[in-house]
């Protein structure tokens, strides 16, 4: 994980998870000064202190991929395991390193999100050849004690992420096989009923992220970053025109993840390839224009925005 200054880009400090193969992480949840960080093959979770920059400690499963995850209040998270199709829930200061309290989801949960005390797992819906069995799956669970509340079900297929708007709404990217245009279905978390999914939301649609007016941020490795607005239910950048980074013959790089400061700027998680450096890629607000490419190591998969 690399932490830098907006305004100091440069200005960097790095926290190492492991040398380990397995070690895969993929995305994080923060809360005040502590993250957490699903580990994928390693089957465990870290737990970040930002103040000093270290692991406080590792939270693991029997075995499986740890996968999306979520502060559910200062002590208490909530990560998915994709492998064994369940969520755990686990405490900052518990005395054991195991996540015990779980709960079974629809398979391949990606992504975890709250609600109140409604923990809102999102399920890609895949086979173990990572074939859809159906649409997407949003289960409900009960926070205390992670009983299954209800589930919805999505108007599109293999899901990979979710974000709770500021109107209360889930909304869910359905990425669909990646050649076909995906969608995003809007839950109501209070009664798991679908209010409608939006179509044409691009090839491969992946990793979303919601700024306080609602705005939505939603990233594919096809296209780079859409911005759709929650309360038009509109497009500002649709996929014939998304924020990316261009390359040499005017073709956009891809993007992982994308976040907005409070004035609107726009981080950019470009992965990289064998071909082309990653780099956190940085949007002016108003005409997207590129204004800057922040080095971060390998493979940025994920960003989000703190004051602290």
């Amino acid at each position: 994980m690399t932490l830098f200054q907006l305004g100091s880009p440069k200005t960097q400090r790095q926290i190492a998870f492991g040398t380990s193969s397995t070690v895969t992480p993929v995305g994080f949840s923060v809360r005040g000064h502590r993250v957490a960080v699903p580990l994928g093959n390693a089957a465990s979770v870290a737990l970040v202190d930002l103040d000093v920059t270290v692991v406080l400690r590792f939270f693991t499963f029997p075995s499986g991929n740890a996968t999306g995850s979520v502060f559910a209040d200062d002590t208490t998270i909530i990560a998915a395991n994709s492998t064994l199709g369940t969520v755990g829930r686990m405490t900052v200061g518990q005395a054991s390193d195991a996540i015990g309290a779980t709960a079974p989801v629809a398979p391949q949960p990606t992504a975890v999100t709250m609600s109140g005390t409604r923990v809102l797992v999102t399920s890609a819906n895949l086979d173990a050849n990572f074939n859809p069995i159906g649409n997407s799956i949003v289960t409900a669970i009960d926070l205390k004690t992670m009983q299954v509340l209800g589930t919805a079900t999505t108007g599109g297929a293999n899901a990979n992420d979710a974000a709770l708007g500021p109107d209360g709404l889930l909304y869910v990217v359905n990425t669909g096989d990646f050649v076909s245009q995906g969608n995003l279905t809007i839950v109501n978390p209070a009664t798991m009923q679908v209010v409608t999914t939006i179509p044409n939301m691009g090839v491969g649609p992946g990793a979303i992220s919601i700024d306080a007016a609602g705005r939505a941020y939603i990233s594919s490795f096809v296209f780079g970053t859409v911005v759709w607005d929650t309360k038009t239910r509109t497009f500002v950048r649709g996929p014939d025109n998304p924020i990316c980074a261009k390359l040499a013959d005017g073709s956009c790089r891809g993007a992982f993840a994308a976040t907005a400061n409070a004035a609107g700027d726009v981080y950019q998680a470009f992965f990289g390839s064998a071909t082309q450096a990653p780099y956190i890629f940085v949007f002016k607000a108003g005409a997207f224009t590129l204004t800057d490419s922040v080095a971060v190591g390998s493979g940025p998969s994920a960003i989000a925005i703190r004051t602290f």
